[in-house]
Order: C-alpha cells, then structure tokens, then sequence
C-alpha cells in the first residue's frame, strides 16, 4: 500500500511541477511583434551593405529567399525568425526583449561563448543609406585566445532591420582597441506583406 501511495505522490509532484512550468512559460510576455518591428522578415526584402573588411572594400546583398516553418532563408544559407523573446539565428539571439535588461549568453560551441547586451535604445546612425534615429545598439564580446576579445555592435532601426555592424579587437594586455571592420547599410527594400 505504501508503494502505491508513494507512487501516486511522485505522480502528482511530476504533475504539479509540470503545470508549474507551463505557467511559468505562459507568463513570459510576447515581443515578437516589438522585435518584427527591428528585423522585418519576409520573401523577398533585400539589403545591400557596404562592407570594409581589414581594409578591403565591396559591397554584399543580403536577400530573403525561402521560408522553412518558421524560419527565413537569405540568399547566403543564413536562416533568421522572429519569437516572442527577439530575433534569432540557428546559434544565438541578435536582439532580445525587454530592452536594456540583463545580458544574454550564447554558447556557440563549446569554445566558444558569446556574451551579448543592449547598450543603447535611442541611438543615432548615419550611414550611406541614410540617417536613422531610435536605433537600438547591441554590444557582443567574445572571449578570444592570447588575451584578445573581439567586440561587435549591432545597430538595429524599426522597420528596417540591421543598419551598421562594426567590430575590432581588444587587447587586453595592452587595453588597445583596434577596429577591424564595418558593414554599413547602403539601400534596402522592404516587402509590407509578411510571409
């Protein structure tokens, strides 16, 4: 008798925890309309960027080709979608919701961890494409060998998605910061009609 009693209240501590946890998830807010608003996702919107990387100069295209479930396809095989915490790739959140709240950690692989923060709500950005204002800035730091960290900044404006990306490394022995590249928003096309 005492095993079946005993079995009925693990039974019922697995169903209370369980409807707990389903709580516990309902209760987290939904921002996916807030962060569709800074990367607008669907078929066919476009961005082209002018990029300087370690001195040399071009351009690349970014296109939004295919959908699979939830997930978009760009024209360079990176997937992106909108939840209800921010925009995320398969690996890690670009941009997370509530603004200007805790940092976030991705663990990339195991080497490598990625240590991301909103630094900024209100920010304003000129680049080829134009002057945006109300860009949040997203700050990322990764932990690099010889005493190296490489920090990056996203600059995402509402209705646009992401503007500007400049990163450089800093030296942690000798406290320089030395820039490494810049991808800067030179035209876009948005689609209105979501996919």
């Amino acid at each position: 008798m005492r095993k079946i009693v005993f079995a009925v209240l693990i039974g019922l501590l697995f169903l209370g925890c369980s409807s707990a946890k389903k709580d516990k998830v309902s209760k987290v807010p939904d921002y996916s309309s807030s962060a569709a608003k800074y990367m607008p996702l669907a078929l066919g919107n476009k961005w082209t960027y002018a990029v300087n990387y370690f001195g040399s100069k071009g351009t690349v295209d970014i296109e939004i080709k295919a959908t699979d479930g939830e997930w978009f396809l760009d024209n360079k095989g990176q997937k992106l979608k909108v939840d209800r915490r921010g925009v995320r790739d398969e690996n890690r959140y670009l941009l997370m919701f509530p603004l200007q709240k805790e940092s976030w950690i991705s663990i990339i692989d195991p080497k490598t961890k990625e240590l991301r923060k909103t630094v900024g709500v209100d920010e304003t950005v000129t680049v080829p494409a134009g002057t945006f204002e109300g860009a949040i800035k997203v700050h990322t730091t990764v932990e690099l060998p010889q005493s190296k960290i490489l920090h990056s900044f996203h600059y995402f404006v509402a209705g646009v998605g992401i503007v500007k990306i400049e990163t450089a490394i800093e030296d942690a022995k000798e406290g320089k910061l030395i820039p490494q590249t810049v991808t800067e928003l030179k035209k876009y096309s948005i689609n209105s009609a979501k996919n």
